[in-house]
């Protein structure tokens, strides 16, 4: 039997239900991963090369011969870019007919990108991330309630996929005003619930004055969630809060945390997944191509999402066969150099985690100031609370946690303006844009 009806044969027959992929999983060794998704990374290569307006020009242009390509580094200095997906026709990327299209949220406002899908293809991820969510206790019998926002997105989709192939009932509760979320969802009882975690930070502060009902797990994704934030939603519901990680260009599928905690285990049998150009930390841009597609695959695809294969040891849960990345520290196009140093939000992340005077909705803008760069932070008070108290907070974290940048300020390299807000303002979309360069372009867009 050859690799490509080996891979047919196990898509097909062996992982038709979630039942069978779970037992699959249980068995499943590094090494026969490893060679189906070389069997599939092929076929993908060669499928876009006989399908693809876009990747048979980009191939041509780079001497890419597809039947000659193995792995990602057989395509040389070749990627697929956020830009091809906004300037190009979409017409240039399709291998076959759409049924489904979503488009980007991103962080850089501006042309979204649309992506598109067959209704099998979801289905296929359905049955993928129904393995993720039985692995954190998710059972047929749960009531599970979601809030994602479904205009344009794929998240609630991939949710929505997910839950079917896993028979559980499912309450599509939506992107509504927080309070009659929780109204309405609680009729239900919901045993899992999902959503945006600054959407879900609204519903806990309801569910804190108005009381809560047994939750096995929340699993919260779209955005990034800090601990400070995770441990009171968990506080609150007693009960774990979970992280998905995804792009719409994945379906919203990259990754999934485990009940360890450790990071995102990867599916290996679905996406092809590199560091590219990686640190001394290991740190570098996330690449990948998707194995699972036919409509619109994407190879070698720059996800500008920055962050590294987690660190802290192997993993021993019903995903222990696949790699797990460590949580997403920021994205390639929010790093900005200024006179404060190379910053990113987890940087201010850092700064804010033990500050429970603000909440966890901030936006940091850096404009010229009259000699240098000013460092201008807007931060949401709590009630009663000092913003000189906060000031000075700030102040010692960055002191303690990045010596270098206080020797900065201090020298007066760059100066601090603080602007405080009141609580849930700052948050106009669905994602809040969190580090923005206000010198050079214009980011209202």
């Amino acid at each position: 039997m050859n690799l490509d009806t080996l891979f047919g044969y196990f898509d097909h027959h062996l992982l038709r239900t979630t039942a069978s992929r779970v037992r699959v999983a249980r068995h499943l060794k590094s090494g026969m991963v490893q060679r189906l998704q070389r069997s599939k990374f092929q076929i993908l290569v060669r499928h876009l090369g006989r399908h693809s307006r876009f990747y048979r020009e980009k191939f041509r242009e780079h001497g890419i011969q597809p039947n000659k390509v193995r792995c990602h580094a057989d395509l040389g200095g070749f990627f697929t870019t956020s830009d091809d997906l906004r300037q190009r026709p979409i017409e240039d990327f399709l291998c076959g007919r759409p049924e489904f299209g979503f488009e980007t949220t991103g962080t850089s406002m501006g042309v979204n990108k649309r992506v598109y899908f067959s209704y099998s293809e979801m289905v296929e991820y359905g049955r993928d991330g129904a393995v993720g969510l039985w692995n954190l206790g998710l059972r047929p019998d749960d009531v599970v309630a979601d809030g994602f926002d479904y205009s344009f997105w794929n998240a609630p989709f991939t949710a929505f996929y997910t839950i079917q192939a896993m028979r559980a009932f499912h309450v599509i509760g939506a992107f509504v005003e927080p309070r009659e979320f929780y109204e309405r969802v609680r009729v239900y009882k919901p045993t899992v619930i999902m959503g945006v975690p600054t959407h879900m930070v609204r519903v806990t502060e309801v569910a804190e004055q108005d009381g809560v009902w047994p939750v096995k797990f929340l699993l919260l994704g779209g955005e990034n969630l800090s601990e400070r934030t995770r441990r009171y939603i968990e506080s609150v519901w007693k009960a774990k809060v979970y992280l998905s990680y995804g792009q719409t260009e994945a379906f919203g599928a990259n990754g999934i945390e485990c009940p360890d905690k450790g990071g995102y285990h990867v599916s290996d049998l679905s996406l092809v997944t590199d560091i590219d150009q990686p640190d001394e930390e290991g740190y570098g841009e996330m690449v990948y191509s998707t194995l699972n597609r036919t409509v619109m695959p994407m190879l070698r695809y720059r996800s500008a999402d920055i962050t590294r294969w987690a660190t802290d040891g192997p993993c021993n849960c019903l995903l222990k066969f696949t790699p797990r990345l460590a949580k997403i520290v920021g994205r390639s196009d929010e790093l900005i150099n200024c006179s404060m140093g190379n910053i990113s939000p987890y940087w201010f992340e850092e700064i804010l985690r033990d500050i429970p005077q603000v909440t966890d909705d901030w936006q940091v803008v850096v404009r010229r100031g009259d000699r240098d760069d000013r460092i201008e932070m807007h931060l949401e008070l709590r009630p009663g609370e000092s913003a000189a108290d906060v000031q000075n907070h700030v102040f010692a974290n960055i002191q303690e946690r990045f010596p270098d940048c206080w020797r900065y300020y201090t020298k007066k390299f760059f100066e601090f303006d603080f602007q405080f807000h009141e609580p849930h303002s700052l948050a106009g979309g669905r994602k809040l844009r969190r580090l923005i360069d206000a010198r050079t372009r214009s980011w209202n867009d």
